[in-house]
């Protein structure tokens, strides 16, 4: 009569909670069916938190099995982190900056955990009669697994669950990054390093990509850790190479081998500011000269499983950073988002953007005019021509901006969709986050054949109203 797990997802790779997390349960012997009969206890990794007990009946006298969906449970408990866990007043993207304890140049979460562990405990419960107080067996089987909120988009065809592409230990997986591969070679493609994820930076700003620290599977060197290793390799624009750094993501407050759910996902400043930033006060001087160099036309970047930069040891996919600061009269936007895989991304707006006010309210009263309080028999009752009739008490309104990107390619459609449909965006201002919300209610993928040249233009509302007088 024991209740057994009969199919449950990796528990290993992560799990999304967009699609159902399907947990199914059986028992080889009937019994009596007067109460529920599975009870399935979901708890932290630990096994000491109890975050929600559910309970089903068999299918039927005969068919002694049942599923649980606990996709909604799991969600509950996962978010997106923008917090710089080493340096918790400053933002995500301040990994490695100077103030925000430049050492470090990778962090974990502290502000909600992008990815959980769960251990998921079995029974059984069982009654005399329909009137009988139920009796609940024992843990009868116990499982895990890793679960995280990415977004489900293939069309309505059967999912994959937990693949481990996002816990890199082979060349194709990738990062929490939904940078576009416009079929473009990495300039390290000599025996098939693939092709390159893009992006376009400026040479002063900030960015972080983030990975899941669980091993995904078995790695190159045999070890099952998480790679230790961010390689970055800086070329001038006709791919001449300018430097090779390897960082040891142990020594700058990543960690490999994550026994918690702070470390299950792990960010790195990988933006030109970050890596400066932070080669500056570690004294890194390999590092220091790639950024620095006056020919230093993009950077690519890769996890890795060793210091020797080969294919062999290659766990991720390879991500470009072309230098772009920007030809346009206008003011640089530079908008963080948090991406369909619960990590965040960065794009650059640098055509004309407009700011406005909007939605303004006015609390206001008829104020009668004269000095009723300092009439006397000597003072005559009078009233001045500038005194005011109608007069506003309070003014609240909504600060909006609209933005334009530069003319991009049709393979930035997807990351531009991303924004649209973002749970969380914010301007990037410094070392500053300034919290905004895509107002736009719908968004169309250009095509080069429809469009010819492809901009998109987004209208932003501050999350937070100006404070009025």
């Amino acid at each position: 009569m024991a209740a057994q797990f009969e199919y449950v997802p990796n528990t290993t790779d992560f799990q999304s909670t967009a699609e159902p997390l399907i947990i199914q349960v059986s028992e080889a012997v009937a019994g009596p069916y007067f109460k529920y009969r599975f009870v399935l206890r979901i708890k932290d990794r630990t096994s000491t938190t109890t975050f929600a007990t559910l309970k089903t009946h068999p299918l039927s006298t005969t068919n002694l099995s049942a599923i649980f969906d606990i996709s909604r449970v799991l969600d509950d408990y996962i978010g997106p982190n923008v917090v710089n866990g080493n340096s918790t007043d400053g933002n995500i993207l301040t990994l490695g900056r100077t103030g925000f304890d430049p050492a470090n140049l990778v962090g974990e979460s502290v502000d909600q955990f992008v990815a959980r562990k769960f251990e998921l405990e079995l029974s059984h419960e069982s009654a005399t009669s329909a009137t009988a107080d139920p009796t609940e067996s024992a843990v009868e089987d116990t499982t895990a697994l890793f679960a995280f909120r990415d977004e489900f988009i293939n069309s309505g065809q059967a999912y994959a669950r937990g693949d481990g592409q996002y816990q890199p230990s082979i060349a194709s997986n990738n990062f929490l990054s939904v940078a576009p591969n416009l079929g473009r070679n990495a300039s390290v493609d000599v025996g098939g390093f693939g092709q390159a994820r893009e992006h376009r930076i400026g040479i002063d700003q900030p960015y972080v990509l983030a990975w899941g620290a669980q091993p995904g599977g078995s790695l190159p060197s045999g070890t099952d850790t998480s790679p230790q290793y961010c390689t970055v390799r800086g070329y001038e624009a006709d791919g001449t190479v300018i430097g090779t750094k390897n960082i040891e993501m142990n020594t700058v407050g990543g960690n490999n081998a994550p026994t918690t759910d702070a470390a299950a996902v792990q960010f790195i400043g990988i933006g030109p500011a970050n890596l400066e930033e932070h080669a500056t006060a570690a004294s890194d001087t390999t590092l220091l000269n790639i950024i620095q160099d006056a020919n230093l036309a993009y950077y690519e970047v890769h996890l890795s499983t060793s210091a020797s930069y080969s294919i062999v040891f290659q766990d991720t996919v390879i991500h470009r950073f072309t230098i772009d600061n920007g030809c346009s009269k206008y003011t640089r936007v530079q908008l963080l988002f948090l991406n369909r895989h619960g990590g965040w991304d960065a794009f650059n707006f640098d055509q004309r953007s407009e700011e406005r006010l909007s939605n303004i309210e006015r609390s206001q009263y008829n104020r009668p005019r004269g000095n009723w309080d300092t009439v006397t028999g000597l003072i005559d009752f009078t009233y001045d021509g500038w005194e005011r009739g109608v007069t506003t008490t309070t003014v609240k309104a909504e600060r909006q901006i609209t933005v334009a990107s530069d003319y991009v390619e049709e393979g930035y459609s997807d990351m531009l969709r991303d924004i649209a449909t973002s749970r969380s965006e914010y301007i990037a201002d410094g070392t500053n986050h300034i919290p905004v919300v895509v107002t736009d209610s719908e968004f169309l993928f250009k095509t080069s054949v429809n469009e010819k040249l492809i901009s998109y233009s987004f209208t932003l509302r501050y999350s937070n109203r100006p404070r009025l007088k």
